[in-house]
């Protein structure tokens, strides 16, 4: 019953710890033989109706609705890409492709003369030689400036608005994956900063239809990572009410 639990809890949550399903599996031995037995198969049926639902319902639709933020295009002073995670050799992973192709598009078609883009701390690949990689292969001639390093959203934010202030910036084309729009457009504005949302496309799930499990299942695991971020900036905060 523990590696049953495991196994859909990584589903559901967590898909980036593999072997997840070993620590419930332990968990499961040691209290298989207690009076918490009848808990473990409660919370064990709990999350397998949790799991086929997420699967086979539209619920995991229903529970990203309201996540993506997306403002009327126009000018600003600069676009930032919001950071994520690169492969150790330096290569995007596809939600980073996304966000700096998306970015650069703003670029090509004249919304901004500059690019912003945050730097995770060392040993981490660089965003900055990635950008300009990239904006040499589209053939574009942009100014790109990094900043950072930065771990959080919130840490993003407040380099960000740190930044205009030194620059003398006051509106930013904010690009990140659409699940994590509205936090970060919310936090970014929370440091006084003008801020047009424009969601890069989103590379791992089709959100208008999630018509496979694997998709809802990954919809899902973004909507619960979004809505507790959500919870904890606005309890200490970090986001400008709409």
């Amino acid at each position: 019953m523990g590696a049953t639990a495991g196994f859909l809890v990584r589903d559901l949550a967590i898909d980036s710890l593999a072997s997840f399903w070993l620590y419930t599996a332990a968990a499961g031995a040691l209290v298989g033989g207690t009076r918490l037995r009848p808990l473990l198969a409660a919370a064990t049926v709990a999350v397998a109706a949790l799991w086929l639902a997420v699967a086979f319902t539209p619920l995991a639709a229903l529970a990203t609705r309201g996540l993506v933020r997306r403002d009327p295009g126009g000018p600003a002073d600069a676009v930032l890409v919001m950071a994520s995670r690169l492969q150790r050799d330096g290569e995007p992973t596809a939600a980073a492709q996304s966000r700096l192709v998306h970015g650069l598009e703003l670029l090509g078609h004249g919304l901004a003369p500059r690019l912003v883009v945050t730097e995770f701390a060392p040993p981490a690949p660089s965003s900055l030689a990635l950008a300009r990689k990239l904006m040499a292969s589209f053939g574009l001639s942009r100014e790109v400036v990094g900043m950072g390093p930065a771990g959080t959203t919130r840490t993003e934010a407040v380099l960000a608005a740190a930044l205009c202030r030194e620059k003398g910036w006051r509106r930013l084309l904010l690009v990140t994956s659409p699940a994590h729009s509205k936090r970060a457009c919310a936090a970014v504005e929370r440091e006084g900063v003008e801020v047009i949302c424009s969601p890069a496309p989103e590379t791992e799930y089709d959100l208008q239809t999630l018509e496979r499990p694997m998709e809802r299942f990954a919809a899902f695991r973004a909507m619960l990572h979004e809505r507790l971020g959500l919870w904890l900036y606005e309890r200490r905060g970090w986001l400008k009410p709409r």
